[in-house]
């Protein structure tokens, strides 16, 4: 029986397959990095557009809610929760808890003047009246309902040429 000796690779070819296997496993890891810091980045910016300081909303319990006869019948549903207003307008964002590194996310919503507002989640449900006018922005991290009496939203004008 004939022996088959193997060809050994000469140092030019180890050269190659070296490269072809750095290339190999680290642009993967680089696109992923990349594609993160990019989506990272972009979530930092919308958490900054939605910063917002501001008095607290006066919170209202449910049955002076309906004492005073409030309604809040334009109702949106946002990432699981309710943002219910009486008037207005509204735009919601979705931002990444842990500042722009977590991959789970937490709705903000904000009001042009809602004049009163019912967050409804699962772990709850929140009464808050800013009145008449009043802008408002409402976060919802880990289910609960935070309002402020400040909005970064404006409705944009619609130009024509």
């Amino acid at each position: 029986m004939q022996r088959v000796r193997r060809r050994r690779l000469t140092a030019g070819q180890k050269v190659v397959f070296g490269l072809a296997a750095v290339v190999a496993v680290g642009l993967p890891g680089w696109l992923l990095t990349q594609s993160y810091l990019g989506k990272r980045e972009a979530a930092l910016f919308l958490a900054s557009e939605a910063v917002v300081d501001g008095p607290p909303c006066p919170s209202l319990t449910a049955a002076q809610f309906d004492a005073r006869g409030l309604k809040a019948p334009k109702a949106t549903f946002y990432e699981g929760v309710g943002f219910a207003r009486q008037f207005g307008h509204m735009e919601c964002r979705a931002l990444r808890y842990g500042a722009g590194w977590g991959t789970r996310v937490y709705p903000v919503c904000q009001f042009t003047s809602p004049k009163t507002l019912v967050i409804t989640t699962p772990k709850g449900v929140w009464r808050f009246e800013p009145g008449p006018g009043q802008p408002a922005t409402v976060g919802v991290p880990n289910g609960q309902a935070q309002c402020v009496m400040a909005s970064n939203f404006t409705i944009k004008a619609l130009t024509t040429r």
